[in-house]
């Protein structure tokens, strides 16, 4: 009898913490007084066939009115609920969009919506949808959005395009078919291009979830030519797979702390082509390369100077926050390499990185862990910390999803760049793409060179982070700015003030953070010297990790 009652137990206790995958797919494609859309049903079709052969169970709404979008909706949120906190919520939209004042709308197929200020009682939401799945206190919650179309009504066409960008909460993933404010497209065959590449990802084997989308984004915009570059919006710092889980890694992997098979990366620290400037763009006033003299361990003294923050009008793949503008630094002292997992074990007593290594970057790291670091290691080395922390959440342990930071910018301790200081280290003294030039390739830095930059030849896609120091340093004997990892910045992130700066400091308020210098993950145009990415604080993947200033 306890024999059968210890069993019973077991059963009981499985079935309570088995993950269960509810989802919600809606395609609207049929309007009655709008612009029907000749792949939306075709894509909800198969993306919950995809879902429902991930182990999901799908509710499917197909050219859907507002009670009906709105009623599953609810189920989807009443299943979570039921299902404990472990569970995955998947919402997928395909349909026409909208958005106005900032608040996205999804549109229902029979909706009657004569002027822009009837969406509120007509339409849908979607913040308010995924507020409300939030409210559900699951594992992780992933919202779909190919809605980015153009609005064919006559009242769409006064509005700004595309969809607004939405702050996911905690543990959520938000993913557009393109960016905020751009149009996405209906595709040529059965089903749209954002989700043709969706599906051939979700139904590969053993890939996390973010690598899913990330794969996706670099996918859509290659095959578009860039015209349509998807945005992932995460508050998501665990792992997760949606499907099948990969094989362990071997051994040797785990342990490995040098670059794989590279024989025949060059040794030198600069190529002809890091000279090749611009010449439309003003000359940087930092002293020549040979004034860099190595300050004190594996540090970098960078005199100050004044140079143009941002990339030109004519740089191929600029993003419209790359503004140009003259700034002036300080001088200051930077880590001749991002911070190692044999550095960030010895301080913090953790090593929370995907690839293991002792000389690999950290990784997995929020903005706040590595806060914590500078100070710890500050104190360490007898230095006056230049942060203070308070509110730390957890009280204890990481990761730090939460605290109050404030910066003594008198302390002689550690800290990160801001986001000028990077720029202007990154580039060294050029003004072009790179600080290698025009180009750069996979024997320069990590990163994936599946896809050439400005139409050059393609390079290698390693997969992984590579042991710093493996790629030539740039003039000023910084190695891997370009690539490996991406690296946290001090600022908020926010739009560039016009006018000259001396040491700004980013914006005064936000929600996301910079970072910086792409990953071993992005595509060329992502490790470019311009370009700015960002992340709520409490973020955490395997592309991000750090690097070290102080006065």
């Amino acid at each position: 009898m306890r024999k059968v009652l210890f069993l019973l137990m077991v059963f009981a206790s499985a079935a309570i913490y088995a993950q269960q995958k509810f989802a919600l797919v809606i395609g609207n494609g049929s309007y009655t007084n709008f612009g029907s859309l000749r792949n939306a049903v075709n894509d909800a079709n198969d993306m919950a066939d995809a879902l429902q052969g991930l182990g999901f169970t799908v509710d499917k709404v197909l050219n859907g009115n507002l009670n009906q979008m709105e009623t599953a909706a609810i189920r989807l949120r009443d299943r979570l609920t039921g299902a404990g906190n472990n569970s995955y919520g998947f919402f997928y939209y395909a349909g026409h969009g909208v958005q106005v004042d900032g608040v996205n709308y999804l549109i229902p197929a029979n909706a009657n919506i004569p002027d822009k200020d009837f969406l509120r009682e007509r339409a849908v939401s979607a913040q308010a949808l995924l507020d409300m799945l939030n409210r559900s206190k699951n594992a992780l919650n992933i919202f779909v959005l190919d809605a980015c179309r153009d609005f064919p009504a006559a009242w769409g066409r006064t509005l700004d395009r595309g969809l607004a960008v939405m702050h996911p909460p905690s543990d959520s993933i938000v993913m557009f078919a393109t960016a905020a404010g751009r149009t996405a497209s209906d595709g040529t065959g059965r089903n749209g291009l954002f989700t043709s590449h969706l599906l051939r990802h979700l139904k590969t084997p053993g890939i996390e979830v973010n690598d899913v989308f990330r794969r996706t984004m670099r996918d859509v915009a290659s095959a578009s030519n860039n015209e349509q570059r998807p945005a992932m919006y995460t508050d998501f710092a665990e792992t997760a797979f949606l499907g099948t889980r990969p094989a362990p890694a071997q051994p040797a992997a785990a342990t490995q702390t040098t670059q794989p098979a590279q024989p025949t990366q060059p040794t030198q620290p600069a190529q002809p082509a890091t000279t090749n400037v611009q010449p439309q763009q003003p000359q940087q006033t930092q002293p020549a390369a040979a004034t860099q003299r190595p300050a004190s361990g594996n540090m970098v003294r960078i005199n100050g100077g004044t140079f143009t923050m941002g990339s030109p009008a004519n740089e191929p793949n600029r993003n419209s926050d790359e503004v140009q503008r003259r700034i002036t630094v300080s001088t200051f002292n930077m880590g001749k390499f991002e911070v190692t997992q044999k550095e960030y074990e010895e301080i913090m007593g953790n090593n929370p990185s995907n690839f293991k290594g002792a000389d690999l970057p950290v990784e997995r790291v929020t903005w706040f862990d590595a806060i914590e670091y500078c100070i710890k290691r500050s104190q360490r080395e007898g230095l006056t910390p230049a942060y203070t922390m308070t509110g730390r959440t957890p009280a204890s342990g990481h990761p730090i999803t939460a605290a109050t930071v404030t910066w003594n910018r008198q302390a002689n301790g550690y800290r990160l760049p801001t986001e000028a200081e990077w720029e202007y280290a990154c580039r060294a003294g050029t003004t072009t793409p790179f600080n290698t030039g025009n180009n750069i390739t996979t024997s320069q830095a990590n990163y994936d060179g599946n896809y050439p930059y400005n139409n050059n030849a393609k390079g290698t896609y390693r997969e992984r982070t590579t042991a710093v120091g493996t790629f030539p340093a740039n003039a000023w004997g910084l190695h891997d700015m370009h690539g490996n990892v991406r690296e946290w910045c001090w600022d908020w992130y926010g739009a560039y003030p016009s006018g000259a700066q001396t040491n700004p400091m980013g914006a005064s308020s936000g929600s996301h953070r910079v970072f910086r210098g792409g990953s071993w993950y992005d595509l060329r145009q992502y490790v470019r010297s311009a370009y700015r990415r960002n992340s709520t604080p409490s973020s955490r993947d395997r592309s991000l990790g750090f690097r070290l200033v102080r006065p």
